[in-house]
């Protein structure tokens, strides 16, 4: 059982396109309850797209209850599938929400910027309040408490970026956190963390050394750090090989 090469010129999320194909061989019987996809790596070489393409298709499947995942072996169709069409609730998912892929690197960009920006400008109040919103979601982290350590994380970020003292700096950052509670990442996100609870106190030792070199106003390990921040997020998220440098 084939899927289709993407056509270049495509002009829709490759990631819809690659969701009705697994639709419609659900439809075809091709692949019936119960049964196991092929792994997201032959998906993607047969369609000719990237991973992080055929992994948010499959997200937003698994959103509306069309398949399902098994840590460790895979992923099936549900052995249960209403009777409601649930193809076109998947499809609005994925063209309403942002790729995750994309947020990343934007924020990815954007941040190390911002944190450029903050060693050289920022006062002993900046400092202050960075080192508050570290402090509240360090804290929920280390608890395990996967929304508090969330709330917070978007504080912290956004303690970085109002610390630049640049309105449209914060404007922006504030839209794409806001955009992280998009229901295609909020799913994504939390399999990330539910696949290895251990991946919190990872991403706070990086965090810890991002507040130090801002507070110690060391440029080049803010951006190492910040690099490695979401290299690691995109690499494991999509389940890469070269911390994310898949392209789309």
């Amino acid at each position: 059982m084939q899927f289709k090469k993407m056509p270049q010129s495509a002009f829709r999320k490759r990631s819809s396109i690659i969701a009705e194909q697994i639709v419609k061989q659900i439809r075809n019987k091709e692949y019936r309850p119960g049964m196991k996809l092929p792994p997201e790596r032959l998906i993607a070489e047969q369609t000719g797209v990237s991973r992080p393409s055929v992994r948010e298709a499959i997200s937003a499947l698994q959103i509306v209850g069309i398949v399902e995942s098994h840590p460790g072996d895979g992923t099936y169709v549900c052995e249960k599938i209403g009777a409601e069409d649930l193809s076109h609730q998947a499809l609005e998912v994925l063209e309403k929400n942002e790729s995750p892929l994309e947020l990343l690197q934007a924020r990815k960009a954007l941040e190390i910027g911002a944190a450029r920006m903050v060693i050289r400008l920022a006062d002993a109040t900046d400092l202050q309040n960075i080192r508050q919103a570290w402090n509240k979601k360090q804290k929920e982290g280390l608890r395990g408490n996967y929304d508090g350590y969330l709330k917070y994380a978007s504080e912290f970020h956004m303690a970085i970026a109002d610390a630049t003292g640049n309105r449209l700096i914060a404007r922006m950052t504030e839209n794409l956190l806001q955009a992280t509670q998009q229901p295609l990442w909020q799913s994504m996100r939390r399999t990330y963390y539910s696949a290895d609870p251990g991946r919190i106190r990872e991403m706070l030792a990086v965090h810890d050394r991002i507040v130090e070199a801002i507070e110690t106003r060391k440029t080049d390990l803010v951006i190492d750090s910040i690099e490695e921040h979401f290299d690691i997020l995109i690499q494991r998220t999509y389940n890469l090989s070269d911390k994310g440098k898949d392209s789309r």
